[in-house]
């Protein structure tokens, strides 16, 4: 009789050995394709990743033909699963882990939360955000000395914009992001009762000029705009967190503009000072992305933050135009300054999908840029006198405060 092969004996006519190996691996990638119907059917993933079959390396395979009548039962079952919901929500009550055990569970992470493994991932969402105050900077004064307007006192209303993100898939567990947003048109604008000679220039002036005029009417506005850019490496990762790192563009955008107004009722004339800035950041960032609830559920919670340093190509134009001359004269004067920034960005969305391939995402984001050229701080900065040389230089120690709500959709490919 030849001698029994490597891994098992021959047995009586009454059935074929099959290698305790070969056996496991059978009932792992059977089990894998119940497990995985269920999964794409009900929307509950799994927590860990999927392990090889366990064979040893030289351990010779005899598959009997049970087996392979077994592997087309679970091909016809995995159809059923498809379009039988009940079926499919007993199978994955017990996946995992009484049903597939630790050997056909899939891998869920961050960007792929139901482990199907799509090649494209890709989200649009309406970003409704609000500015905050800018920083202190006195500006007029009533007749008794004290401030009646400042730079803080335009803080904007909501603005609105969109936000785009695709991910490319890597099959590693990973992806590259491209990410874009822009919201224009943070307002904001005071205006101050006429009052006939009733108002006053700080002591030092606008724009380093300092003035005794009386004026009857004094009134402001800023507006300003966010625009951003990044192309991001998503780190290989199993589980509810993503390291990330990449390249990020940001831009800031503000202009003031303020008007005065003095002289007798009969005839006006009129002081108009405008101060642009405009804020290039390019830099690298690094962050983190994380599911800090229901990994594997149709309801989940996300959180992100990623910070990062910034070289600022940063540039200001002031001019003071005044009707009191004829004809009207401007005096104008622009800048520029190279200099290091900082960009941080939180969020923290809910997330429930409506169907294994859509969600709805809504949730709170915030970003914090330090490092910038703002309007208001450039208003000392800047010499605009008829009596003396025009002067100027950019300041670039402004902050900013932006947050608000996130709305919108996910979709999976």
């Amino acid at each position: 009789m030849e001698p029994a092969p490597a891994g098992g004996a021959w047995l009586p006519a009454s059935g074929p050995h099959i290698p305790s190996g070969v056996m496991q691996a059978m009932k792992c990638e059977t089990e894998a394709v119940l497990c995985r119907q269920a999964v794409v059917l009900t929307g509950v993933g799994c927590q860990a990743g999927i392990p090889a079959a366990h064979h040893s390396a030289g351990e010779r395979r005899f598959v009997s033909p049970w087996w392979w009548l077994a592997l087309a039962v679970a091909a016809v079952v995995a159809v059923a699963v498809r379009a039988a919901p009940s079926l499919g929500q007993e199978l994955i009550e017990g996946c995992p882990p009484a049903a597939c055990g630790d050997c056909c569970s899939l891998p869920c992470h961050v960007l792929d939360p139901l482990g199907q493994d799509p090649l494209w991932s890709g989200r649009t969402e309406a970003l409704l955000l609000w500015r905050g105050s800018p920083q202190s900077v006195p500006l007029f004064d009533n007749l008794a000395g004290a401030s009646v307007l400042d730079a803080g006192d335009f803080g904007s209303g909501m603005a609105a914009g969109p936000r785009f993100s695709l991910f490319r898939h890597t099959g590693d567990d990973g992806a590259i992001e491209f990410t874009f947003l822009r919201v224009q048109s943070f307002t904001a604008e005071e205006s101050l009762p006429r009052t006939q000679g009733g108002y006053l220039e700080t002591p030092r002036g606008v724009y380093c000029c300092p003035s005794t005029t009386e004026l009857n009417t004094v009134s402001g506005g800023l507006s300003s705009s966010l625009q951003s850019f990044e192309l991001n490496r998503r780190l290989p990762t199993q589980g509810g967190w993503q390291w990330l790192t990449g390249f990020r563009w940001v831009q800031w955008n503000e202009a003031l503009t303020m008007r005065s107004e003095y002289g007798p009722e009969e005839i006006t004339f009129e002081d108009r000072y405008q101060t642009s800035t405009w804020n290039d950041l390019y830099g690298w960032q690094i962050g983190g992305d994380s599911i800090l609830y229901g990994l594997g559920g149709p309801f989940r919670i996300e959180g992100l933050g990623k910070a990062g340093i910034y070289y600022n190509n940063a540039v200001q134009r002031s001019a003071l135009t005044t009707t009191a001359t004829l004809p009207p004269s401007t005096l104008a004067v622009g800048t520029d300054a190279a200099r290091a920034a900082f960009v941080g960005e939180v969020g923290l969305t809910a997330v429930y999908d409506v169907a294994d391939w859509l969600s709805v995402r809504a949730g709170y984001a915030a970003f914090w840029l330090g490092g910038l050229a703002t309007a208001g701080n450039q208003l000392d900065r800047q010499t605009l006198c008829a009596e003396q040389p025009i002067r100027g230089a950019t300041d670039t120690g402004g902050s900013v405060w932006v947050q608000g709500i996130t709305l919108g959709l996910e979709a999976r490919y």
